[in-house]
């Protein structure tokens, strides 16, 4: 029925389209293998053939297939927003956590990177705070790689490819089984590009870049039941940033460089224990992340205004678990702590050009001066005019967690999880701008005006975040329902720092003269640091699930059917906010009340024989997420569509591939995706209509060593990945155009 409706729902809403990758459970019920997860029948994995499709993959390429998420790729590396369920936000704070190798990637600016050795891709949707904490309200996407000691004595993996625009990816991994208690990883990469996007003020390329990143893992048996993983990431990337077209010319064109460099390092050991009652496991993490931000903030051929962001943080991690190997038949439990740091120190200087003194402080201010001097004005003298800015953030977190599952009777298994959590949030800020000025109709010369701002605020938040979950099995079908409670943390946004000071300074100078100057933004004082805080956002997410399989026998194949229905209950919405008017920071409201509700349907079908091999998969989701209330004080948008998410996600694809002699294989994917439609504001007064993009790729393999073929978006469906109002003026990118690649790959 679920099924059903869920097809139906998308068969009224979208008309025919175009359209890649797709996404389904392989078994009924998966135990993750970082031992922290059970029983979760809407668990979603990625196929590996839809992996391995891509040279050197990141997160955006292999989820498009999971129904009703939604991993943009605009602005830069650093623009990481994920939107699940018509949850998410494109600031601060993710809605879905992922995980590498059980260790969790813990800044948002970490998530858009190469993953190297990819093997297993899954998506546990819905609220998994009560295991995994903060920002898993929408979900955890757990990415799994290959590890030395998965192959009994040495192995080299490696790709290159080359594709539209000279794009040229590489890597190599090197895996070694010393002896038996021992084995290691060695891999590199290497990816760069001339870009897709060109800035017409100059000709030159937007998005050129490069980037390269390193591997290593040690695995050691110290003795029986025990292994101890240690893990090195390190990454570099360098690239042009923010392809910002014009909205009423389709236009990319701005007169100052924009760039993002990031260099990221990651350490991590893991040490699991395996007896015979019960498995414990403990995970600590060090994670270094520094990155430079340049970017032209008014994306126009004027001289107004350009931000350079600058960050360094050191982040740390831990988390232990124990969890029983049903010591008696009925019951298991699992019990653990976390414990998380986050110390990020960052400079945002925004500097003022010329044109922008004029149209964003001058134009302003004149305004309010004339209604008591009409032949008089404000003057300032700088060509430039910088905003210092500098910030101190720091995120510290606790937290107790257990949850039990009985088994009452064969097939029904009953969960329950409770999460105690704590977290401390605190900035502090130190700002200054100048500024030569005179008031024409009393200053014979100019004097210096200078606005300070310095201080420190925090705030201290206590969660409980529980989860019930009854499930039943039978031969062909399971069925599950659950509540839990899911929630993203709160914190700071320096990102309207900007704003503010640009207020005070006007405010400050127009009454050192005595005059008032209007707000334009009635309810929101934009001069004050509390705009900068937002709360956590929270919700209450029922499911109910149905996963079928309707005959699994070699003659015919294996089908598996799977449909959810969810409702969430959102409080204290994150919801990124462009001030109307002309200013230039973006602010984090928290929006009253919201709900989400909708349904996912998923199937696939393996056929194999002796030489064939056949997988189809299809997936669907349809999301209706609505603000019950939000007054953000520039605007009341009850009722309205939750932007950015979109409302129906679909995808489908066929995979063949052929065998003979032992040494020859053929193999081939057809890849469909479609996603919309999408608002782009509040207001839903702008949205991008569903679209659909069609991919395909053919292998031929020998032996170790398999040449590809691929194109995407081959009928080049032209689309908006991103849409916003800033200073008065609308901007959106489009998506890539079409890809055509060759992909030569090495598995010895």
């Amino acid at each position: 029925m679920i099924l059903l409706l869920c097809l139906l729902l998308f068969a009224s809403s979208v008309a025919a389209s175009t359209a890649t990758e797709v996404v389904v459970l392989d078994t009924l019920e998966v135990v993750a293998k970082d031992g922290t997860k059970q029983n979760q029948p809407s668990q979603r994995a990625v196929p590996y053939y839809q992996i391995a499709q891509h040279a050197l993959p990141v997160p955006k390429d292999v989820t498009v297939s999971i129904p009703n998420l939604y991993m943009p790729s605009y602005g830069s590396s650093m623009t990481s927003s994920i939107y699940v369920r018509g949850l998410g936000s494109r600031l601060d704070q993710p809605v879905v956590q992922i995980i590498v190798d059980g260790v969790p990637l813990l800044d948002k600016n970490a998530f858009d990177a190469d993953l190297l050795d990819l093997r297993q891709v899954t998506f546990l949707p819905g609220a998994q705070a009560t295991m995994y904490g903060r920002n898993a309200m929408g979900g955890v996407l757990n990415l799994t790689t290959l590890q030395p000691m998965d192959f009994y004595d040495w192995s080299l993996q490696a790709k290159i490819g080359y594709s539209t625009a000279n794009t040229v990816k590489a890597s190599a991994s090197v895996f070694q089984h010393v002896r038996r208690a021992f084995a290691y990883t060695v891999g590199a990469a290497y990816r760069r590009t001339d870009g897709f996007y060109t800035n017409a003020f100059n000709g030159s390329s937007v998005d050129a870049g490069q980037s390269a990143s390193g591997r290593v893992v040690l695995q050691w048996l110290p003795q029986d039941h025990w292994t101890i993983t240690a893990t090195t990431n390190g990454s570099w990337t360098k690239e042009g940033a923010f392809p910002y077209a014009s909205a009423q010319s389709g236009i990319i064109a701005y007169n100052s460089p924009s760039s993002y460099l990031r260099y990221f390092l990651s350490q991590s050991v893991k040490a699991v224990y395996e007896s015979d009652d019960y498995h414990a496991q403990i995970v600590g993490s060090y994670q270094f992340l520094e990155d430079d931000m340049v970017m032209d903030q008014d994306y126009t051929p004027a001289a107004v205004f350009t931000l350079n962001q600058h960050q360094r943080q050191h982040n740390v991690y831990v988390d232990g678990i124990i969890r029983s190997k049903r010591p008696v038949a009925w019951y298991d439990w699992s019990v653990g702590v976390t414990g998380y740091g986050k110390f990020n120190t960052m400079s945002a200087p925004v500097t003022f050009l010329r044109e922008g003194i004029e149209s964003l402080i001058l134009d302003n201010a004149n305004k309010g001066i004339r209604t008591a001097f009409p032949a008089d004005s404000l003057e300032i003298s700088e060509t430039q005019m910088p905003i210092y800015s500098h910030f101190d953030l720091t995120n510290i977190a606790a937290a107790v967690y257990h949850q039990s599952t009985f088994t009452p009777i064969e097939g029904l298994s009953i969960q329950v999880g409770l999460r105690a959590d704590v977290e401390y949030s605190a900035m502090r800020y130190n700002a200054s701008a100048q500024m030569n000025y005179r008031m024409t109709a009393f200053m014979a010369e100019s004097k210096t005006y200078q606005e300070l701002m310095s201080g420190d605020v925090s705030q201290t938040f206590f969660r409980l975040l529980p989860k019930v979950q009854i499930r039943y099995d039978w031969e062909k079908i399971s069925l599950s329902a659950s509540v839990a409670r899911g929630t993203k943390a709160g914190g700071y946004n320096p990102q309207i720092f900007s704003t503010i000071m640009q207020n005070r300074m006007m405010q400050g100078l127009m009454n050192s003269m005595g005059v008032h100057l209007a707000s334009s933004n009635s309810g929101v004082d934009l001069s004050s640091v509390s705009i900068t805080s937002y709360r956590p956002e929270s919700a209450w997410t029922t499911e109910l699930n149905v996963s079928y399989r309707p005959f699994a026998r070699d003659e015919i194949g294996q089908l598996t059917l799977q449909t959810t229905a969810f409702y969430s209950d959102v409080r204290d919405q994150q919801v990124t906010v462009f001030p109307s008017g002309k200013t230039t920071g973006r602010m984090m409201s928290n929006a009253s009340h919201a709900r989400s509700a909708g349904c996912e349907a998923t199937a696939r079908y393996v056929y194999r024989n002796a030489h064939w091999t056949a997988v189809a998969d299809l997936s669907y989701g349809f999301t209706d997420a609505r603000f019950i209330t939000f007054d953000n004080g520039m605007g009341v948008y009850d009722d309205n569509v939750v932007p950015y998410a979109p409302r129906h996600t679909f995808s489908a694809s066929v995979q063949g591939s052929y065998s003979w002699n032992n040494d020859w294989s053929l193999q081939w994917v057809v890849s469909t995706h479609g996603k919309g439609k999408l608002f782009w504001d509040e207001a839903n007064t702008h949205v991008q209509p569903y679209y659909q993009v069609l991919d395909a790729s053919v292998a031929v393999s020998w032996q170790f060593l398999t040449l590809q073929l691929w194109a995407r978006n081959i009928i080049d469906t032209s689309y908006d990945v991103f849409y916003f109002v800033s200073m008065e003026n609308a901007f959106l990118q489009r998506g890539k155009p079409r890809e055509l690649g060759l992909t030569v790959t090495i598995n010895y």
